[in-house]
């Protein structure tokens, strides 16, 4: 008879998240403190930060990522000291926007060459 999984073994996440070890500042609310963490796991929706021994992350607060280039609104999911689990407010889409972005520039280029090549040939 197959073993039936505990809760602990099931995913529950819709998307995997990436192992990373990067630098993270937690920005408190009203900017008088921050604190640094390392982000352990990412993924567009939300991340796992090591807050060594911080105990007083707020619920809400912003994670300032210099590898990515990006602070992110972050909303506290879950707490097991000393790691936390955060979802974005407002969640990242991995390429998606930037890939779109790039399309439109790169097809007004092409209009604008064959404009060009259009009128050159009218010439």
């Amino acid at each position: 008879m197959p073993a039936v999984p505990t809760n602990a073994a099931i995913e529950r996440r819709t998307i995997q998240r990436s192992r990373t070890f990067w630098k993270g500042t937690i920005l408190f609310p009203g900017g008088l403190r921050s604190t640094e963490c390392t982000v352990r796991n990412f993924t567009q929706r939300g991340a796992r930060l090591d807050c060594g021994g911080v105990g007083d992350v707020p619920d809400h607060f912003q994670l300032k990522i210099p590898q990515k280039g990006e602070t992110f609104e972050c909303s506290v999911t879950w707490r097991r000291p000393p790691e936390i689990g955060v979802a974005f407010l407002v969640a990242k889409d991995l390429g998606t926007d930037s890939l779109a972005e790039k399309l439109k520039t790169l097809e007004m280029q092409n209009r604008k060459l064959m404009q060009r090549l259009n009128a050159r040939d009218s010439d």
